[in-house]
């Protein structure tokens, strides 16, 4: 099987119809939300994480962040557009969603919670919740699907987050206040 045979059956099984249309704040706090307390095990349907490798040596080191070999894994997808963002310490910045892009996050400085919730209504995880904490002493890939909210919150000064996105078309970004819901989900948690 071929690259764009693997993706195209990928995408077409990952990716569960989702409108933004259909969701708005007082639809996102009726979810009824199944927290995932186990760190780096993604439950939500299409959501993928790659553990990214240090190679070390008395020079630095370097993390590979995206690999067009990944793509036979069938599970990372051909990137359109690249930002990075960069968090001040403490900051939640959350939630927001795509009809249409895939996300894929690596956190390249810093440390940072990502937290996902799946919105789309005929997914059999409708509702779960994962969460993730990666930076650069766990460098980490996630592939985060339509219909997913997202945010994230810097756990150490000036974070910074790189997202690798499958469109270029800025306009399918939907975002919701942070306290909309998950309010007491985000670290450091005292005690």
């Amino acid at each position: 099987m071929n690259i764009k045979t693997i993706i195209k059956k990928y995408m077409t099984n990952a990716n569960l119809s989702f409108k933004y249309s259909e969701l708005s704040a007082e639809n996102i706090k009726e979810i009824a939300l199944k927290v995932n307390s186990v760190w780096q095990s993604p439950t939500i349907e299409g959501v993928f994480y790659k553990s990214l490798k240090i190679f070390l040596d008395g020079r630095g080191d370097l993390i590979e962040l995206w690999s067009e070999p990944w793509l036979e894994e069938g599970k990372i997808e051909p990137v359109k557009h690249i930002y990075f963002n960069r968090t001040a310490l403490g900051v939640t910045k959350a939630w927001h969603v795509h009809e249409k892009t895939i996300s894929q996050y690596t956190c390249v400085e810093g440390k940072m919670q990502i937290v996902l919730v799946d919105a789309r209504k005929d997914s059999p995880t409708f509702g779960n919740v994962d969460q993730f904490v990666i930076g650069t002493r766990n460098p980490a890939f996630i592939r985060i699907p339509p219909g997913v909210l997202k945010g994230w919150k810097a756990l150490e000064n000036e974070s910074v987050i790189v997202n690798l996105l499958t469109l270029a078309d800025t306009a399918d970004n939907y975002k919701y206040p942070w306290e909309t819901i998950l309010q007491n989900i985000w670290e450091p948690k005292n005690g």
